[in-house]
């Protein structure tokens, strides 16, 4: 089966799609199933089972945090993550009963994700919404000051453990006070606007992301997903102190607006994406060894 013929299908399933106001997606099972190239009866009967005794299928979904009670309302219509979940089993966890065709649109659909594919073909835009006041950001402290009231921090902590301070907590604390010092040495020598940050800081400094260090939106994911996808960003390392050992990161020019604009779209996708890895695995991210960076 080709990409033309995936592409007909697509078009003859339109209609069982639906789009909500927030921009989640919906579509019917028979139009999952025909995505999945699947019966529509026996997707309909595999997830009916969760309740009793789940299917294979259900098991798989039941895993990965849908509830045997919300398979039961598939029947009116499967959410969008829930349509990339059970497009994925018949991709690549099924056995004999995987489906060419199903590894064929699971591919397509890896880089934007389905709920984005949705809102494209039913030309769903975001509502337009009332500009909000932006507060006022705080400026931070002179460098100066903030390393004194670190210092301070670290004596007193000592003073309550008894000298026991977390070995961890004690690196992690001279990593920023190190990493503090090289940027103001660094801004003190180039007086400029430039901002490089790692793609692991600007989410979380800029776009107020929580980066785990586990699960489907792993931190060292994130970084291998903006240079796999997004290579154009730039490819310059530094030498950073991480877990007090000197290592060299990728960084990004963050002063610059196409870049900070492309880290933006890449973060988001990566988060919006249920199953990064996947991507990343059809991509050939993970097909060879490179030397470890970190991000």
């Amino acid at each position: 089966m080709s990409q033309i013929e995936i592409a007909e299908i697509i078009d003859q399933i339109k209609q069982e799609i639906t789009v909500d106001s927030n921009g989640q997606g919906k579509a019917s099972i028979r139009a999952t199933a025909r995505l999945a190239d699947v019966q529509d009866s026996s997707l309909r009967r595999a997830l009916l089972s969760a309740a009793l005794q789940p299917s294979a299928l259900a098991k798989s979904l039941i895993q990965q945090g849908f509830s045997p009670a919300a398979l039961e309302t598939w029947n009116e219509g499967i959410p969008d993550l829930g349509v990339a979940a059970v497009i994925e089993y018949y991709a690549f966890d099924a056995g004999r009963h995987c489906k060419q065709q199903a590894r064929l649109v699971c591919k397509a659909f890896n880089r934007i994700g389905v709920r984005a594919w949705m809102q494209d073909i039913m030309g769903w835009t975001k509502p337009a919404t009332q500009p909000q006041e932006q507060p006022t950001t705080p400026a931070l402290p002179p460098v100066e000051q903030r390393l004194h009231t670190l210092v301070l921090a670290m004596k007193t902590l000592a003073e309550l453990t008894g000298g026991r301070l977390n070995p961890y907590m004690e690196q992690q604390f001279k990593d920023y006070a190190g990493n503090l010092l090289a940027e103001h040495n660094r801004k003190l020598l180039t007086p400029s606007e430039e901002r490089w940050l790692g793609v692991v800081n600007f989410a979380e400094i800029e776009l107020g992301k929580k980066v785990p260090l586990s699960g489907a939106h792993y931190r060292g994911h994130l970084g291998t997903w903006v240079r796999t996808f997004y290579p154009q960003l730039g490819d310059r390392q530094e030498t950073r102190l991480v877990n007090g050992v000197q290592q060299p990161i990728y960084v990004y020019a963050c002063h610059e607006p196409a870049v900070a604009a492309g880290l933006t779209k890449a973060i988001e996708e990566f988060f919006a994406h249920p199953s990064p890895s996947t991507a990343l695995r059809q991509a050939g991210a993970f097909v060879s060894k490179k030397e470890q960076v970190l991000v």
